[in-house]
């Protein structure tokens, strides 16, 4: 470790109470034939199979193959791993259990001890290319595995004694598309029944045990600070200096694969008691689940991520790994008293990557709400495709809404185009490349283009066709055409250092805006464009944007344009216009605290509305923002119950397909629909 990392370790809150955690002693393996159940559910198990008539298989059983086939609707496999030395072979046996009775173990129907309770640990890994170069012997047959998976049997393989565990590779006849579609509905109970659940990151490198020990710190350290924490403040609040090298052991901990799985959402959510194992460092999941909170309420985590994330290719997105460990610590918490519907679950886990698109429903079947369970049934026929998939379950999303508000939660997840998709169908095997201007459930009190027509309880916004199951019917109106589109902006970087060379995508808005000499209404040109810069929201993207950000982009406007006034109807702050010297606000002040606060929200609140959208003008002659997709002759349409316009395209006659939602200024309330008497059917496609 550097120098300044021991100082840190040596010093911080955690030497003295830090556990070195050990994997036989603290996070206790199950083993073969050892329980932890009470007399009671010993007795409970073999009243069970006392009951119970063996089910026989048919067919005559697969001499080459190390699985007997499963015959029952509750029974699974778990792998007995042989004790070994570390340059031994990996060998192991299958053992069949049934999970029908509920608790923290199995019960093995195999024919030598039936009704005998089993304990296993249940492993939540990530399988790593799809090259099985690594190999267990398994019941005498050789079973290729990945390598990924190799590391992990032999770091939990014991010297003494035998482990059991339960591993999804080799548990289930990955060949067996049948298995695997009656496997899949018992992943709740697999992960509940377990004695505990193992968390396997990958082998340990030189600096991953000090990333460990640093969210232990982190979790006590942190606790109680709610606000932004500066990297200036760091030692005086006991964490490592901004330069501490065990920052970057942290980021790289957080780059590995498992942090992308599809699969450990409902893996870490299932399980009840979760660790975290590196190699030879462990640590508890609730451990880094509130440290990545506390990392992500400091505002550390952002920092993380501006200091680390811009030249790592594996963080393209700039994804906020802690965000999404403390939500779904959070989800893990709620999920015995919260009902979450699998759409919803869809989208939080848009950037979660498996190797079978239709994994990514399938795999969060087990933590959704019942009715979304019973109506999607897991299928990997070569026949059945994850358009099928896809299709049917945004179909079935708004169907069962009483209330008609289901309808933009499924049309503002639409930000591409996918020739092989109706247009309202969301393409879950694509990354989100906008950050939605409606799906949170509080931009509700920002947004109200569909005016008075109003959600409802007992309203019907949509209807399906079972003739046509490609079409989705909805009622709406058209307000307005594109007449003009900028192009896209990819980088919406904001800077007050020479911003008129570093500003590009602040001066490319200008440039598309500067022909407009008046606005629509009440707005002027100014203030329609400030607002189109933001998405009129502030950078949580949850609130009205705040007039402190019209004070903050007038002043950088003419510092990146060398004009005064830049637009038409431009403000300027008292403080703007007081001398220089005397209190002015200037470039300078945003460096300071409060302004360069404001200055911050603002660039967060511009790049979250801009990137990866167009700036647009429409024949009314109003300004807004615009799918990257969007074309000129793409018509606006409010909808029925949905708080933000949307851009469709014609497509035959009475058909449209839907581009995307859209910020369009001065029709947000509700303005494009005050004359409307009613909405017509639309057709989209």
């Amino acid at each position: 470790m550097a120098d300044e990392n021991v100082r840190f370790f040596g010093n911080s809150i955690s030497s003295d109470d830090w556990r070195a955690y050990d994997v036989d002693k603290q996070f206790k393996l199950a083993s073969a034939g050892e329980h932890a159940c009470s007399e009671a559910d010993v007795d409970r198990a073999r009243t069970w199979a006392s009951t119970k008539t063996p089910a026989v298989a048919g067919g005559v059983p697969d001499a080459s193959s190390p699985y007997r086939p499963i015959v029952d609707s509750y029974e699974i496999r778990v792998l007995e791993i042989k004790p070994g030395m570390n340059g031994d072979k990996l060998q192991g046996s299958l053992h069949h259990c049934s999970l029908e009775l509920k608790g923290r173990f199995a019960v093995s129907v195999d024919q030598d001890n039936p009704g005998t309770p089993v304990s296993y640990t249940a492993l939540s890994y990530t399988w790593g290319p799809p090259a099985f170069e690594g190999a267990i012997l398994c019941d005498g047959h050789r079973k290729a595995i990945t390598t990924s998976l190799e590391a992990a049997l032999r770091a939990f393989r014991r010297k003494d004694k035998p482990v059991v565990m339960w591993i999804d590779q080799i548990c289930i006849n990955q060949e067996d598309h049948r298995e695997k579609e009656q496997q899949i509905p018992l992943m709740t109970r697999i992960y509940q029944n377990a004695t505990n659940t193992a968390i396997w990151l990958g082998e340990s490198t030189s600096d991953s045990a000090s990333a460990i020990m640093l969210l232990e710190d982190v979790r006590k350290l942190l606790q109680f600070t709610e606000r932004d924490v500066e990297p200036k403040e760091f030692e005086r609040l006991c964490l490592p200096s901004p330069d501490a090298e065990v920052w970057k052991a942290l980021w790289d901990l957080f780059s590995r694969p498992w942090f992308t799985r599809l699969w450990i959402i409902q893996e870490v959510i299932l399980s009840k008691d979760a660790w975290v194992v590196c190699g030879g460092d462990i640590t508890k999941w609730d451990v880094l689940s509130w440290a990545c909170l506390h990392l992500s309420t400091c505002g550390i985590s952002r920092w993380l991520t501006q200091k680390f994330g811009s030249n790592d290719a594996r963080v393209a997105e700039s994804r906020d790994v802690c965000q999404s460990a403390w939500r779904l610590g959070t989800l893990k918490m709620s999920f015995e008293s919260v009902s979450v519907m699998l759409f919803d679950l869809l989208v939080e886990s848009r950037e979660a990557q498996c190797y079978d698109s239709r994994d990514k429903v399938y795999g969060l079947l087990g933590v959704c709400q019942d009715s979304d369970r019973s109506a999607v049934k897991a299928n990997y026929a070569d026949t059945f495709s994850n358009v099928e998939l896809y299709r049917n379950l945004t179909a079935h999303h708004p169907s069962g809404d009483p209330t008609g508000w289901r309808l933009a939660v499924v049309f503002t997840s639409i930000d591409h185009e996918s020739p092989d998709l109706p247009s309202w169908v969301p393409d879950w095997r694509k990354t989100r490349r906008t950050a939605s201007l409606e799906y949170p459930t509080t931009t509700r009190a920002v947004y109200k283009a569909s005016g008075r027509f109003k959600t409802a309880i007992g309203k019907t916004d949509v209807v399906m066709d079972s003739q046509r199951p490609g079409e989705l019917r909805v009622r709406g109106i058209s307000v307005d055409t594109a007449v003009r589109m900028s192009d896209p902006f990819a980088d919406c970087h904001l800077t007050y250092t020479n911003p008129a060379v570093s500003n590009k995508a602040l001066f490319g808005l200008f440039g598309f805006v500067r022909q407009l000499q008046e606005y629509p209404g009440q707005d002027t040109v100014f203030s329609a464009f400030w607002n189109a810069l933001v998405a009129g929201k502030d950078e949580s993207g949850m609130a009205k944007a705040p007039s402190s950000f019209e004070e903050i982009i007038s002043l950088l406007l003419d510092a990146t344009t060398g004009l005064s006034p830049s637009l038409p109807g431009q403000t300027y702050s008292v403080r703007q216009r007081r001398p220089v010297g005397k209190g002015r606000l200037e470039l300078g002040n945003l460096a300071s605290r409060t302004p360069g606060k404001t200055f911050h929200e603002v660039e967060t609140a511009m790049a979250r509305a801009v990137t990866d959208r167009r700036l647009g003008i429409t024949s009314r002659g109003y300004l807004g923002l615009f799918p990257e997709n969007g074309k000129t002759g793409d018509e606006v349409l409010v909808l029925d119950g949905c708080h933000v316009p949307f851009l469709m395209r014609t497509a035959g006659t009475n058909r449209r397909r839907l581009v995307g939602e859209c910020y369009l200024h001065g029709i947000m309330q509700g303005e494009g629909v005050e004359n409307v008497d009613r909405l017509e059917e639309v057709v989209v496609i």
